[in-house]
Order: C-alpha cells, then structure tokens, then sequence
C-alpha cells in the first residue's frame, strides 16, 4: 500500500524521554514506565502510546497515512503497535511541550514508530531526531519490535499493559 497522506514535518521539544501518541481529547494521556517498558522502548494502553526519545531536545515530528510497516535502512529504531483511532483523531506531545495535532481517520492501525538521528549527539547529549509516525490501516495489527537500538533489551513477550500518569 501506498503512502495515502503524508502530514507536513513540525518541530517538538521532547521531555522525560518520552514521545507520546494518543486519541486526542485523552484526559491523563502520559503513562507511567516500569523497567519492562523501559526496555522495550514503549508504554502501550488503549488510546494512547509513549516511545522513549533517544534526546530530549527539539526533534522533528513526521506523520504519515497508509503505507507499509517495515523498518527503513535510517531508522535506529523502529516499533510497530496495535492503535485504534478514535472520531477527533490524534495528538502527538511529550510532557510539558506544544501538542500537534492530526487529522487521522477512525479506525484500526498498526502504528510504526521510527527514531532517525539527525546529527550527532553534542558534548551534553543532546542532539536533533526525526521520529515518524505512520499510521497503516490493519484489520490484524501486532506488536513487535522491528529494529532496536543498545539502549533496548526487549522481552521475549512484549508487557502490552500499561497505567495512566495520574
């Protein structure tokens, strides 16, 4: 399937590790991370989903509609989630930054997240990512991580539970 939309790039500023997915009007949207969650790069509950940033720092934010969910050669890390869209589509934030929001049909999704560095990391750390978000319409979508980075030591079985930052 073919790229069907793709939304033009905007600018976040990432805080707490963490790049965050979800139906947009969620109240608590933020999850709380276990040491699994940790190490498998991602927070998953119903209507919403946090990806651990490999920089907090300003990143690009890139969404696309359709498509398919395979990792690209850039990618350093890429993650592919169930997500079902609701009727006012999706945010994208991290904590105690700007939300951009997508106009993303209702439906159901296998979500691929990908981190793509941009530069090298600075004498502090810090350095600019492109995460893309792209949304590929799936009657069966499954969790799995495609590509990982060392900072990953996924689980066998992927904790596809999570708990509201309240």
């Amino acid at each position: 399937m073919d790229i069907i939309k793709q939304f033009p790039v905007q600018e976040l500023k990432i805080s707490y590790s963490q790049i965050t997915v979800f139906n947009e009007g969620l109240e608590n949207p933020f999850s709380d991370w276990t040491d699994a969650h940790l190490d498998q790069g991602f927070v998953w509950r119903q209507g919403s989903v946090s990806f651990g940033a490999l920089s907090d720092f300003h990143c690009e934010v890139e969404v696309a509609l359709g498509g398919k969910a395979a990792a690209s050669d850039q990618a350093v890390r890429s993650i592919a989630v169930p997500f079902t869209v609701g009727n006012n589509g999706v945010t994208i934030a991290s904590i105690l930054s700007n939300e951009l929001n997508f106009a993303i049909p209702a439906g159901t999704y296998e979500l691929l997240f990908e981190a793509i560095p941009l530069e090298e990391p600075t004498e502090n750390g810090l350095f600019k990512v492109r995460y893309i978000f792209k949304f590929v319409a799936s009657d069966n979508p499954k969790a799995r991580i495609l590509k990982h980075d060392e900072e990953l030591s996924p689980p066998d079985q992927l904790v596809m539970t999570g708990e509201a930052a309240i």
